[in-house]
């Protein structure tokens, strides 16, 4: 088993017999899809114990706090890790409500019809992570975890948190009205002070809701849609990094680089190297 993802991987699949990797839990970033078929691990997630057993599924968001209490010696564990980036890009266009669930309720007991879907994802996702030749292996499990998503996201409204939806608070539906701000407008407004103001309340207090909500701060939040904004630019060809630049409104095709680059770790012309490498082209 590898130890860590590389900055190559998007993804990668673990398979834990009787060797268990701590660092995988209390020391990652990046977001992980869990389904234990023997034994059981007691653990804290954002510090509430839960007790992962037989038939159960875990989902960690990405940058949740762990720690591991307990883990018996006969746990089978398949573990899918998807790297922060990817993770966000899959969860875009998702309700926030869904996280909140996954927040609230992490680990879930799976039935019958829940249990072949875990046992058909992790079967194909196990094998298209070790068809490392395939020329769209990127693009198939973005779409595939998104179909698991979504399943996942109907169980939870209908089985596990069948009263979430009714139970919307003030402070998340100022959250939900931030994210539709955000999709509607991150193209060309990155500043807190705009969404604030828009929705009435004060940048603190936008801040505050978002930490309360989804763990990260509203600033962080509109950077991550700016940045999927920009991915998508540079899908297509026919648009030169200027082009994407005044989309964007940023001052230049530089600033840009830098305002990617910090986000991602590689500048945009790098990133769509990769997909041009990821298309075969």
């Amino acid at each position: 088993m590898k130890l860590c993802m590389n900055n190559n991987e998007l993804f990668r699949v673990v398979e834990i017999n009787s060797h268990f990797e701590e660092k995988l839990f209390n020391e990652n970033n990046n977001g992980l899809i869990c389904f234990c078929s023997r034994g059981e691990i007691e653990m804290l997630v954002n510090l509430n114990p839960i007790k992962v057993e037989k038939d159960c599924q875990l989902i960690l968001l990405p940058n949740s706090i762990t720690k591991i209490k307990t883990i018996s010696k006969d746990i089978s564990l398949f573990v899918l890790e998807i790297k922060e980036s990817l993770f966000r890009e899959i969860s875009t266009h998702i309700s926030p409500t869904f996280f909140r669930m996954i927040r609230t309720n992490p680990c879930v007991k799976l039935g019958g019809e829940g249990r072949k879907v875990a046992s058909s994802f992790s079967l194909f996702i196990e094998r298209l992570y070790a068809d490392v030749e395939n020329l769209y292996r990127q693009q198939i499990v973005r779409s595939a975890l998104n179909a698991f998503i979504l399943f996942t996201y109907d169980r939870y409204q209908r089985f596990y948190c069948p009263d979430e939806n009714i139970k919307e608070s003030a402070r998340n539906k100022i959250f939900d009205g931030f994210v539709d701000l955000i999709h509607k407008n991150c193209s060309t407004e990155r500043e807190v002070t705009f969404y604030a103001d828009k929705l009435c309340i004060s940048n603190k207090y936008l801040t505050d809701i978002c930490h309360n909500v989804v763990g990260a701060s509203a600033k962080k939040i509109i950077d991550n849609f700016a940045v999927l904004e920009i991915k998508v630019r540079l899908h297509n060809p026919q648009l030169s990094m200027q082009d994407i630049a005044h989309q964007m409104a940023f001052p230049d095709q530089s600033y840009m680089g830098r305002y990617f680059k910090r986000s991602e770790g590689i500048s945009p012309s790098a990133f769509r190297k990769q997909l041009i490498n990821e298309m075969g082209g």
